[in-house]
């Protein structure tokens, strides 16, 4: 580095420099007194240089941090050397008016006449700062609803876990996107902020409310260990949300499941205690939502289940693992088979031939579920050409769709190539949903029902009558046909009540130009009954068990040989 010859000349070039410096510069002696003061410093801390020069640095020191400054001071001056010379730290300042900043400080030592001298420079960081806990805000903070997020929640569970029993509540909202299917996303975006609201107030200031994403939030309460609280407080959020959201000119209703787990007793650490919480608010969507349930440890071992179930599940069809079943479906008026329904079985290499109850649900969950539904597809249609082969005649398959295959847009493309693979007529195929699936539709689904239908492929309603929205759907879907669910088949000949829904549900379906199959027939009185009231086709034990391709073919043959030489 090169020094300057002329020292004096130098000095005075530093000094013109800081003194019309956009940093504030001051020097103080080892006495604390200042002795230099430049303009930026008079903008920075309001004091004019005639009113600083001479005064102790304490004047812009806050009181409380007053006496640490004098210590260090002390400390650098006996030692002769800063601990802070060199470095930039960010501390606060104290302006003349009373308020405090923060600042940046490089504070630097030297000796002028074997005595120390100091040197700061200090800059304003309050933008900076500013933009800081701004940033650490959005961080920490839902930006739709104003709650804090699932960071936020983390952070204080961390703090919370280790000071006393505390609970975490998980809340998903029911039918919410229905909502945004229904009504679009800006007015499912209003309902959730709605929702928080009213989770704030109904919590009050006796939990920390959060949203973790999409329509689920969590509540977690302090120093709460009694179950009675908590179940009191699930109530008041249940009246609370059940009360109308009046948005976009409508009365939106909405409903919720809440899953509860306690800590310590069900986990020591956060993402065990949100672990279970989830799991316990999973249980309680099992159950049909509107409902709140406590963690308990049995549901882990399901869980643990479900996930060994689930990696199964995805080598199952690699493996050749799955079957289709059929079930006959005959036209009431003389019992001839029109129809059967292909029903899915696994032969497991462990347990043998598992029903669908064992395993569908986690099925329909699963990353594979498309992959298994496309080879039903498949497989329904390559038997619907070998019985016409083998003399059955043309029998309509009916299949049923998982949510998977709704939501996918190659449903349309997947049904046809198949029919083409197998060069079975569009007719042969029945498409099965149900209004468990449907609920969750989404436009794309619904279009591709509407080209499968207009190119020939009928589509069931399946377990007709059972939910709540059932009518409202009629008009929305491309139906041909609707299934009467087996729960009022049951007692039909002796339940005035269950004879007249279905003879309603006849009816409407005539006028709709509907056909209507009854299912869970198993004895003569009814199907008398069911043909009394004009039902068009009927399915249960009476006509034949779930049974394998052969045995359909067998059962059925001399039957369908016998119709084709009456024909003749």
């Amino acid at each position: 580095m090169r020094i300057d010859a002329d020292p004096q000349h130098a000095q005075d070039r530093y000094g013109q420099m800081l003194s019309n410096s956009a940093t504030a510069a001051i020097c103080a002696g080892s006495d604390n007194l200042i002795l230099s003061w430049n303009s930026a410093a008079e903008g920075l801390f309001g004091y004019s240089a005639q009113q600083a020069i001479g005064r102790p640095l304490s004047i812009i020191i806050p009181e409380r941090h007053r006496a640490a400054h004098d210590a260090g001071l002390a400390r650098a001056v006996k030692a002769g050397r800063a601990r802070l010379a060199g470095q930039a730290v960010e501390i606060l300042a104290l302006h003349a008016e009373g308020h405090e900043l923060p600042v940046d400080l490089s504070l630097s030592m030297w000796f002028e006449g074997g005595r120390p001298m100091f040197g700061a420079l200090l800059r304003d960081v309050t933008d900076r700062c500013r933009a800081q806990r701004r940033l650490e805000h959005l961080a920490h903070c839902d930006t739709l609803t104003s709650l804090p997020n699932r960071n936020a929640l983390q952070a204080r569970l961390a703090d919370t876990l280790g000071k006393g029993p505390c609970a975490l509540m998980m809340l998903d909202l029911d039918g919410f996107k229905h909502v945004n299917d229904t009504l679009g996303h800006t007015v499912g975006d209003e309902l959730l902020a709605a929702v928080a609201v009213r989770l704030s107030d109904v919590t009050g200031d006796a939990g920390f409310v959060a949203r973790l994403g999409g329509d689920e939030f969590a509540i977690l309460l302090e120093n709460c260990a009694d179950p009675l609280l908590l179940d009191q407080l699930a109530t008041r959020i249940f009246k609370s949300l059940q009360m109308s959201f009046e948005l976009a000119g409508q009365s939106i209703f909405i409903d919720t499941s809440i899953g509860v787990a306690m800590a310590p007793n069900d986990a020591a650490g956060a993402e065990q205690l949100v672990s279970c919480a989830d799991l316990a608010l999973y249980n309680a969507k099992g159950e049909g939502g509107g409902t709140r349930t406590f963690f308990a440890r049995a549901m882990q071992s399901r869980s643990e289940q479900r996930l060994r179930l689930s990696a199964e599940l995805r080598t199952a069809l690699a493996k050749g693992e799955f079957e289709l079943w059929y079930q006959p479906q005959v036209l009431l008026a003389d019992a001839r088979l029109v129809g059967v329904e292909a029903l899915l079985r696994w032969r497991h290499p462990v347990h043998g031939l598992l029903q669908p109850h064992m395993f569908i649900d986690v099925l329909e969950r699963s990353s594979v579920a498309e992959s298994v539904g496309d080879w039903i597809i498949d497989e329904a249609c390559l038997t619907a050409a070998e019985w016409k082969r083998c003399g059955l005649g043309k029998v309509r398959v009916g299949v049923n769709l998982f949510p998977a295959q709704l939501r996918s847009d190659r449903l349309f493309q997947v049904v046809s190539d198949a029919l083409a693979r197998h060069g079975v007529d569009a007719d042969q195929l029945e498409l099965e949903i149900t209004e468990t699936t449907v609920l969750r539709h989404t436009n794309q689904s619904t279009r591709a029902l509407r080209k499968l239908r207009a190119s020939g492929v009928g589509v069931a309603f399946d377990d007709f009558g059972t939910g709540f929205a059932s009518l409202s759907l009629l008009q929305r879907y491309p139906l041909t046909r609707l299934k009467i669910d087996r729960s009022f088949v049951a007692q039909i000949e002796r339940k005035a009540g269950d004879a007249a829904i279905v003879g309603a549900v006849i009816g409407m379906a005539r006028s709709l130009g509907l056909t209507v199959i009854a299912e869970g027939v198993e004895t003569a009185g009814q199907e008398e009954t069911l043909n009394a009231l004009g039902c068009d086709e009927a399915q249960g034990y009476r006509y034949g068990r779930p049974m394998l391709a052969e045995a359909v073919a067998q059962q059925y043959r001399a039957q369908a040989t016998s119709a084709a030489i009456s024909q003749i």
